[in-house]
């Protein structure tokens, strides 16, 4: 069984420190670390801070200029998911990892439907609507009480991502934002690094409403490593499991993936990559059965793509 896991930063990282190698490196995520804990596919995040939508877009396609080097430099592991069945071919081989290319943030696209088609085009296949702050489409977390929720061209973008194929991520958005996508979407959504707020009352984390909203959805949420988004102070990794026996206990296992947001923030809960190996094992511990481990590790975060990955 090979793990999936919905959120990393790597790439966007190794553009601001001017240089990096995915096939080994001293951050969180590198592919030989991957393969040697059995994950078998990973979402890339291309990651801008809000500014100007042309100098967003232009940071965009610098992140996937790299990301394009880097698989060509590693072409006999790492392959780019375009539709399902490169997932269907691929996920059961040792030596392979897929690549989920993801846009964390829409100001790329300005207001302009043909850059989210051109991205597309480029290998684009999630997209996260907001990062923490109000943008064209939709309001983030940061915003709060004041969440406008999912503006008229927000709505035009997520019919378009649905018809093109591209998976929407509601993770950093606003609660309204959050509900009136739900409201909008036909497909499956996924919230690819967030916790429980019941567990631990973050802004970032969904509150039990939502957890419920996501499932009958049929989306899932991806449990994140970041340490402010599990336990308050210093927490481990029992701290972590604990949010996905909060959520397995309220909406049932089929809606939980993992998300790690590996080199996404300085203080995460595991080592890195690597610490995946430990997980099948750790799940057991739980309490969990063999069926719904291999769900959250990988059949999960498969269901939603097999459903929108053309």
């Amino acid at each position: 069984m090979k793990i999936i896991d919905l959120h990393c930063d790597t790439i966007s990282l190794f553009l601001a420190l001017k240089g990096g190698k995915l096939i080994a490196n001293e951050g969180h995520f590198d592919l030989r670390r991957a393969l040697q804990a059995g994950v078998g596919l990973q979402f890339f995040s291309l990651f801008s801070p809000p500014d100007d939508s042309g100098v967003v877009l232009r940071r965009v396609l610098k992140q996937l200029e790299l990301f394009y080097k880097e698989m060509e430099s590693n072409k006999d592991i790492l392959y780019l998911v375009q539709n399902y069945k490169d997932i269907e071919t691929n996920i059961n081989k040792a030596d392979k990892i897929g690549g989920v290319l993801h846009l964390e943030g829409a100001e790329a696209l300005g207001l302009d439907i043909d850059i989210l088609h051109l991205l597309y085009r480029l290998g684009l296949r999630s997209l996260g609507l907001t990062w923490n702050k109000r943008n064209f489409l939709a309001d983030g977390v940061e915003e709060g009480e004041g969440d406008g929720g999912l503006s008229r061209w927000g709505r035009q973008v997520v019919k378009e991502a649905n018809k093109l194929g591209i998976i929407i991520d509601l993770s950093h958005i606003g609660e309204k934002s959050f509900y009136d996508v739900l409201e909008a979407t036909d497909k499956p959504v996924m919230v690819t690094h967030a916790n429980a707020y019941a567990v631990c009352p973050h802004r970032r984390n969904l509150k039990d409403v939502q957890l419920k909203a996501l499932s009958q959805n049929k989306g899932i949420v991806g449990i994140t490593q970041v340490s402010d988004f599990v336990k308050e102070g210093k927490p481990e990794v029992d701290d972590l499991l604990f949010h996905i026996v909060y959520i397995a206990d309220l909406i049932g296992c089929e809606y939980i993936a993992l998300g790690s947001d590996f080199d996404g923030a300085s203080d995460i809960v595991m080592s890195g990559i690597e610490d995946y190996a430990n997980w099948e094992n750790l799940l057991r511990k739980k309490g969990f059965c063999p069926k719904e481990i291999e769900d959250i590790l990988q059949n999960n975060a498969l269901r939603v793509m097999r459903e929108i990955l053309k």
